[in-house]
């Protein structure tokens, strides 16, 4: 028995050496993505040179981590440093495949070793094993990739390159139904408790939440109308929206060049109208000032749902999620109402430069904009309600038992539609109320990619963490400042939303023993 145990360790162990190489492997290229598509570089062609003498890389040079400490951080043929960050994101890609195969797959588990449950610490599905679920198991860890890349570039350029999300919608959208196709075939239906037909193991028929009765038809219906949006678009029926914004962007540009040149030839401040500051890069600004708009935009949330809440127990009925959900929203308004006033008094404290937000932030047109967003949004809302209708009570296809397959692409769709609704709609009524973006576009693709893979429950769950994410960062910006002598740097909201889904994914059994203890009743999360 005991030479049976050796032989079953080692074969874990090796296992998990091999998912840790992928998962290094897999970090290397995410550094490739976050060098090459902010610069709108070809990922595949040329092959990886380095940035200063330009002299192509061999294995020994791209080899991931240890690549770097053997050459000691600098080129093998110029000398110039390497930056730590490759190492660091192989090594962080490399552990967040490994920790997952061994909490969730490996055989034994990892888990015993920590003193945890190996059966409350993985997802229902996974309790299937790696051979019936490896198409989401893989779809786990590309979403966790992904997001690794898109925090990295949006660390850098406050952008997300949407080609990331859009990839990662399509992967949810197409895995979903085919997984259910190879476990289910095409007879497979969902009828009270039949999908452990397919899903022996857990309380859920698969393995992101199905949509039951009219919303069914109204994912597919609103994910049909988002294709109806987009082709609008692409036969110019539609005008995108910010579509004049590197027209005013090199204008804008143009004047405030003009204006320091101005200032340069005279000696002495010349008054510029409305002509915004060139674009400056935010992570040069004072902590200080950082802090505190990080701060005023989700402090209020956080505060409100905790009062929504409250004010959900003392009503009863379940009012519980509804006043959260509210109070949140509501807070994350209210945050950028402070923002842009906090924005207004450091302007008007003489610090403009500093205080000032980037150019594409000042562009004045956001809520004409919004608009556009709207009209686009039209055909969704539109198809949403028909198709919920057509499948919801007492419509025409209301006793239609769906195939699985087609519930879990409706599973899939919804996750998709709610995840982006959740950021779009903070976007579209900020910018509305206070005339300013107030959210990005590719923050609204970031949630709803996690929609795609992992349900309508997760993202929602990221959601409500993200702003707690914001606030432990500026508090623990203000210790590292005071730590190590040095000023903070700025930090864009997608960060805070990707660390929130990662933590939703890896750690749902904790969400799942706060909310129960909050709600005081078992939460049982898909």
């Amino acid at each position: 028995m005991q030479n049976y145990q050796i032989l079953q360790w080692s074969a874990a162990l090796l296992s998990l050496a091999f998912v840790f190489a992928f998962g290094a492997i897999v970090g290397s290229f995410l550094n490739v993505l976050a060098y090459r598509l902010p610069r709108g570089m070809n990922i595949v062609r040329p092959p990886s040179a380095c940035p200063s003498c330009e002299t192509r890389l061999t294995f020994r040079e791209n080899f991931p981590i240890l690549g770097w400490l053997l050459l000691r951080g600098r080129c093998r043929f110029c000398r110039s440093p390497i930056s730590a960050q490759y190492p660091l994101i192989e090594l962080l890609t490399a552990l967040l495949f490994a920790g997952t195969f061994a909490f969730w797959f490996m055989d034994p588990s990892a888990a015993t070793l920590v003193g945890l449950d190996p059966a409350v610490w993985k997802p229902d599905w996974a309790r299937e094993g790696l051979l019936r679920m490896w198409p989401m198991g893989l779809m786990v860890l590309i979403l966790l990739a992904a997001l690794v890349a898109i925090t990295i570039i949006d660390l850098k350029t406050f952008t997300i390159p949407l080609s990331i999300p859009l990839t990662i919608t399509l992967m949810g959208l197409a895995v979903h139904p085919l997984h259910a196709l190879i476990l289910g075939g095409w007879t497979a239906r969902v009828t009270g408790a039949p999908g452990h037909a397919v899903m022996r193991a857990g309380d859920f028929p698969w393995t992101i939440p199905l949509p039951e009765a009219g919303w069914i038809g109204a994912a597919i219906g609103g994910l049909a109308g988002i294709g109806v949006g987009c082709l609008l678009l692409r036969f110019g029926l539609l005008r995108r929206s910010f579509a004049d914004y590197e027209a005013w962007e090199k204008q804008a540009v143009a004047k405030a060049e003009e204006a320091d040149r101005l200032r340069a030839n005279r000696g002495s401040a010349v008054s510029t109208g409305s002509a915004p500051d060139p674009p400056h890069d935010r992570a040069d600004m004072p902590v200080s000032v950082l802090l505190r708009r990080t701060f005023y935009f989700t402090a209020p949330a956080v505060a409100l749902m905790l009062v929504g809440f409250t004010a959900g127990l003392r009503l009863g009925n379940g009012l519980h999620l509804h006043l959260t959900v509210l109070g949140m929203a509501l807070g994350l308004l209210i945050g950028v109402f402070l923002r842009q006033i906090a924005v207004s008094r450091e302007a008007g404290g003489g610090d403009a430069h500093d205080a000032e937000d980037p150019l594409w932030v000042q562009y004045p047109h956001a809520r004409r904009e919004m608009l556009w967003e709207v009209l686009f949004l039209a055909p969704c809302l539109l198809l949403g309600a028909v198709g919920y209708w057509l499948t919801g009570p007492d419509g025409p296809f209301d006793a239609v038992r769906p195939h699985l397959w087609v519930a879990a692409f409706a599973g899939s769709a919804l996750g998709y539609l709610v995840g982006g609704a959740a950021v779009w709609g903070i976007r579209i009524f900020g910018s509305l109320a206070f005339g300013k973006e107030a959210m990005g576009l590719g923050d609204v693709h970031l949630m709803a990619a996690v929609g795609a893979v992992l349900g309508w429950m997760d993202p929602l769950l990221a959601f409500f963490v993200a702003p707690f994410l914001g606030i432990a960062w500026a508090v623990g910006s203000v210790f590292t400042r005071t730590l190590f002598k040095r000023e903070g740097s700025a930090m864009p909201y997608g960060p805070h939303l990707a660390a929130a889904t990662v933590l939703v994914v890896l750690f749902k059994p904790g969400f799942e023993a706060v909310l129960s203890a909050i709600f005081q009743r078992a939460i049982n999360l898909p």
